[in-house]
């Protein structure tokens, strides 16, 4: 009779691996293969419930969420086109017409800002790896339920005379621009590199007994 063991160990492998499916499959969507409909408020909502469970020490949920709606998004248009003329007095028709794009293309466009918090004993590199974990959250949960989704930042995220527009404090940071929305058109498949990557074992201070395993 055979061992039934090795048999339930696999299916409890393939039980896990199917729980983290989705995650797996989770890629960044341009815009440009974004579409209507995209989430709702309510929706939106459970995005944000999803980015508040990220780990936060000190409860301090150093970061927070900008929405812009269809009604704004000609005036964030015209201020993404004049931050790209600040940077670049050169730009061409096809420049300032795809910086426009940036904010008028996706379905849903939500600009995620950082909000470190000095006076308190939790170190900023915590507060950073909070946000940071909230954004993630957030894009996974995107995901789960559907929706393609791509964070954006590049040169504008830095420029004062557009964050002040946007309501950015001198002390935030405006770290890029969420955009969500129905996939029209699959992605290629994402390149991703092998777990022992990123994987080691910490061999311990000490030197291994003679005649230990090598």
């Amino acid at each position: 009779m055979s061992d039934p063991v090795p048999a339930r160990i696999n299916d409890d492998l393939a039980a896990r691996e199917q729980a983290v499916r989705a995650l797996l499959t989770r890629r960044s969507v341009s815009p440009k293969r974004l579409v209507a409909p995209g989430p709702d408020l309510q929706t939106i909502d459970l995005l944000l419930q999803a980015a508040l469970t990220a780990p936060d020490h000190g409860g301090l949920h150093p970061w927070r969420v900008i929405e812009f709606r269809s009604g704004q998004r000609g005036e964030l248009a015209a201020l993404f086109e004049q931050e790209k003329l600040r940077r670049d007095p050169l730009a061409t028709p096809v420049d300032l017409l795809r910086a426009r794009d940036h904010a008028l293309m996706p379905p849903v466009l939500l600009g995620f800002v950082v909000t470190p918090q000095s006076r308190t004993k939790i170190p900023l590199r915590e507060q950073w790896l909070s946000a940071g974990a909230a954004l993630g959250n957030l894009l996974n949960a995107a995901h789960q339920l559907g929706y393609g989704a791509i964070v954006l930042s590049g040169e504008r995220c830095f420029d004062p005379k557009l964050t002040d527009a946007l309501g950015v404090k001198a002390e935030e940071q405006l770290v890029g621009f969420i955009s969500i929305g129905t996939v029209a058109k699959p992605a290629p498949a994402a390149h991703r590199p092998l777990a022992q990557t990123v994987w080691s074992c910490w061999p311990g201070t000490q030197p291994a007994p003679p005649g230990g395993p090598e």
